[in-house]
C-alpha cells in the first residue's frame, strides 16, 4: 500500500469515528436508553458525504417538543421522551436523553453504516453494535439485526434548530 492510500485510508477512518449513534425510544421490547446510537458524523462515500452532526426525532413534526436551543448549544426539552425518541449527535459523541455515546468503529456499504459505541448512562456502561440505513440528507433508519425485532426500524428526521 503506497504512503497516499494509506493516508487516505486514515482520514477516512478519521471521518467515519466522528460516528455515534443513540437514542431513547419506548415500546419497542428493547431497554429505553439503549434502543438506538448514531451522531455527530460524517460518512464520505463515492455518491455524496453525510452529515449526521445536529439534532434528530423519530417524528419530524415534534423537533421543537423533543430539543431546545440555548445560544449555540442543543439540548433535550423537559418532558421530551413524551413526544418521541431522538438523539443528538456532535462530533464523535452521541447523547440521548440518558445516554452518552463515543463511536469505537465504523463500516460503511452502500447507505448502510455498521456503527459499534460505547455508551454509558449514569449507572451502567455498554457496547452498543447498530446498523443504520441512511435514507436521504435529512433522513436515517436504525435496522435491528435481531430475529425477533426483524421488520422493525426506527427512522429519524433532521431538525432544523
Amino acid at each position: 500500500m503506497e504512503e497516499s492510500d494509506e493516508l487516505k485510508d486514515d482520514v477516512q477512518r478519521k471521518v467515519l469515528l466522528r460516528s455515534v449513534v443513540v437514542v431513547a425510544q419506548k415500546g419497542l421490547g428493547v431497554a429505553q436508553d439503549v434502543s438506538l446510537a448514531c451522531t455527530g458524523f460524517l460518512i464520505s462515500s463515492q455518491a455524496r458525504a453525510f452529515d449526521l452532526n445536529g439534532a434528530w426525532a423519530t417524528d419530524a413534526d415534534q423537533c421543537s417538543k423533543v430539543f431546545v436551543k440555548k445560544g449555540d448549544q442543543i439540548s433535550f426539552a423537559q418532558f421530551s421522551e413524551e413526544y418521541g425518541g431522538g438523539f443528538i449527535a456532535n462530533g464523535n459523541e452521541l447523547r440521548s436523553k440518558n445516554l452518552k455515546c463515543k463511536i469505537r468503529s465504523t463500516k460503511r456499504t452502500g447507505d448502510t453504516v455498521d456503527v459499534r459505541a460505547a455508551c454509558a448512562s449514569e449507572i451502567i456502561a455498554s457496547s452498543v453494535h447498530l446498523h443504520i440505513k441512511i435514507l436521504d440528507d435529512n433522513s436515517l433508519s436504525r435496522i435491528f439485526p435481531d430475529p425477533d425485532m426483524e421488520g422493525i426500524e426506527l427512522t429519524f428526521h433532521r431538525c432544523t434548530m
